[in-house]
């Protein structure tokens, strides 16, 4: 059980010891506690031994002066407020009184011992107001605080879009990152719009479209924004949006991180990852192939010879040669899925019709490559991972999905290239505790590095559908 709470402690200081003793009487009579002082010395001597909750000072003391006794009460000197008694005629020093630092003050007359209570009481909610809203302010700055070390640590840029006003909000540090001083770019939402790579636009437009429409409160978005040395940075968005109770948006507030030396990074690993395809393939090829392709002729040299010497051999070695024939149709077929031949801008569409071809020569799916028209793409660096995307994504449709038929559909229209690789398999497993599957997480990150949007749609036992947009003149 909780402790019953102590009422407030006044101190009464008053040289008039009948006043005095009335005064104090009428305050417990309203359930305060009360101490007195007669004197100015007696009331500082309390002070400092334990500060009450308010003073009730009469003004004109007999050892202590009031301007003198006032300079050692003042609110910001001494840690007790007070409401001072005067008499009659002494309206104008009580107005005076108040403006340093009294909460109220009450006349000496008749109705003084009816009043003070009303007084006392007025004051101590004053008192208690100003404590909250002294703590209510702490709390803020120490807030600001722990916000602004946060956003300093993490290095973020953070921005404010208010979508009823039609207002943004920048930080410096958001201006910084597009290599901007902080009285370069307004306060705008179109210096943020204008900013967006053309590559981008279409895509985060629509993201954002699609976000406010919804329901939803946390959105996240990677594209890239412009430079003031004209050089474009990849930023990752993430906000948090206010709703109304109806659902329309009211304030987006969130950051923007520079992740361009990230993606670096990852395309620089995608690239030594294609360069270590590329040289295990050729490998493949020009070592292992060859010297299996040998050994199938030193098979049918030995065939001849053992068909005259052991003729009940020759069965065997028959077998042998055609085992061979099949290991360097693997190892072939192997190399040329490690280094597709994509040498031209049509490489990309020629080394898609491979892998259909491959993939249906397995016998496990029938696999056809749809191409209405010629889709020329001559940036090699993006076919290399579109092919990717796809080889990815037939060979999840054969390792996990069971399908029976995949279609890779390739076309392209107004610059805008668009892969599809489809399947009538069992649908993508539900995900695992430990996260996506790894090879879902690679086409995603072969997308990104080349500014493409992939989609992935999985229904049970009617298949996938992996989509790679890629929004630029090819």
């Amino acid at each position: 059980m909780a402790a019953p709470s102590q009422p407030p402690q006044i101190l009464v200081v008053d040289d008039d010891e009948g006043l005095l003793v009335l005064m104090a009487e009428a305050l417990r009579g309203d359930g305060y506690a009360v101490i007195t002082a007669d004197s100015g010395a007696a009331a500082l001597a309390r002070l400092a031994e334990h500060p009450p909750a308010l003073m009730v000072l009469d003004l004109k003391l007999k050892d202590v002066g009031g301007p003198a006794l006032l300079k050692r009460l003042k609110r910001g000197d001494a840690p007790v407020p007070f409401v001072v008694v005067t008499g009659q005629g002494d309206e104008k020093v009580a107005v005076e009184v108040m403006k340093q630092g009294a909460l109220d003050y009450v006349m000496k007359d008749s109705g003084l011992l009816d009043l003070l209570p009303t007084v006392v009481k007025r004051a101590l909610a004053a008192v208690e107001r100003d404590d909250a809203l002294a703590a209510s302010q702490a709390s803020l700055r120490a807030s600001e605080a722990r916000f602004a070390a946060a956003v300093q640590a993490t290095n973020d840029g953070v921005w404010e879009w208010d979508l009823v006003q039609r207002q943004v909000y920048f930080s410096d540090r958001w201006k910084e990152i597009l290599g901007c001083a902080p009285g370069e770019i307004a306060d705008e939402l179109l210096e943020w719009q204008d900013r967006v790579h053309s590559e981008d636009r279409e895509r985060f437009d629509r993201a954002c479209r699609e976000f406010f429409d919804g329901k939803g409160t946390l959105f996240g978005l990677e594209y890239r924004l412009r430079h003031r040395d004209a050089s474009y940075r990849w930023i990752l968005l993430q906000a948090l949006l206010v709703r109304a109770p109806d659902g329309r948006p009211l304030r987006l507030t969130g950051a923007h991180t520079d992740i361009t030396a990230r993606k670096q990074l990852e395309q620089e690993i995608l690239r030594i990852s294609d360069r270590e395809q590329w040289r295990i393939g050729q490998d493949l090829h020009d070592g292992l192939g060859q010297q299996l392709t040998a050994l199938e002729l030193m098979c049918q040299s030995l065939k001849a010879d053992v068909a005259a010497a052991q003729p009940e051999l020759t069965e065997q070695v028959d077998r042998l040669g055609r085992g061979l024939r099949e290991a360097v149709a693997q190892t072939r077929s192997l190399a040329h899925g490690l280094t597709p031949f994509m040498l031209d801008a049509a490489g990309l569409q020629a080394s898609l019709a491979e892998l259909a071809r491959r993939t249906a020569s397995l016998g496990r799916a029938k696999c056809r490559f749809v191409c209405p028209e010629a889709v020329l793409v001559r940036d090699r660096e993006a076919a290399g991972h579109l092919y990717r995307i796809a080889q990815e994504a037939v060979g999840n449709a054969l390792k996990h999905a069971g399908a029976a038929e995949i279609v890779i559909s390739l076309a392209s229209t107004g610059g805008v290239v668009r892969l599809e690789i489809a399947d009538d398999g069992r649908g993508l497993p539900k995900t695992s505790k430990a996260g996506p599957h790894i090879g879902l997480q690679v086409m995603r990150h072969r997308a990104n590095a080349i500014g493409a949007e992939l989609t992935v749609e999985s229904k049970r036992n009617a298949g996938v559908k992996v989509l790679c947009t890629l929004r630029r003149n090819p």
